[in-house]
């Protein structure tokens, strides 16, 4: 019993992988001939295209997107703890930083000397404490299915501003898109409380409380 969906696969997990560090070069620069890639179906997207949608269509767009989110997050964390032989699937942070090294996700620049190894490792451990615990200050710092769904739902999350700029909440489409992941590339290795670190809190806000 792994408590991950039936759907979720180990094939879907490494796509996802594969096409989310072809949207990053270098150090966190959005490659925009990458495309986006889109989480949803083609049936989740007619229904959110449709005019004069019902309540019944709004509360179904709802579930299905939040469906297939965590079938999602289910298939990356069997795609990595498969990468690192955890049985578990909660990946502490060694085992996070292995599955990096293994799949050169996120297209990591793997330090040549301690200086960069260890600025590197306060990076990386940043960057996994704030996916463990879903952009909150603590917690168990280990990064489940929830923890991953949270962080896709993220990466969707675009802000919504006024004609002032001014900022009135968060939208999302169900695509990911190359300027997303640079902007969740920098978040999440910036001790900082930021932008991302409050997607990362109302996502899991959003799909489990």
């Amino acid at each position: 019993m792994t408590g991950l969906s039936e759907f979720a696969n180990y094939e879907l997990g490494e796509a996802f992988f594969d096409i989310i560090d072809k949207m990053v070069v270098g150090d966190g620069i959005p490659f925009s001939k990458a495309g986006d890639f889109d989480i949803v179906s083609p049936g989740w997207r007619k229904l959110a295209n449709k005019n004069n949608k019902t309540p019944d269509d709004i509360k179904k767009i709802d579930q299905d997107y939040k469906m297939e989110i965590r079938d999602l997050a289910d298939s990356c964390i069997l795609y990595m703890c498969a990468k690192v032989g955890n049985k578990t699937y909660k990946l502490n942070f060694e085992e996070y930083k292995k599955f990096l090294s293994l799949t050169n996700c996120q297209n990591s620049n793997f330090p040549k000397d301690k200086l960069e190894t260890d600025n590197y490792n306060k990076k990386i451990e940043i960057q996994f404490k704030k996916i463990a615990n879903h952009g909150e200050q603590t917690g168990d710092d280990l990064i489940d299915n929830k923890d991953f769904a949270a962080f896709i739902y993220a990466l969707d999350m675009k802000c919504d501003r006024d004609e002032d700029n001014n900022f009135e909440g968060f939208i999302l489409n169900g695509k990911i898109t190359p300027m997303n992941c640079a902007m969740a590339y920098h978040g999440l290795k910036d001790q900082a409380d930021n932008m991302f670190s409050l997607k990362l809190r109302e996502a899991y806000k959003n799909l489990y409380v």
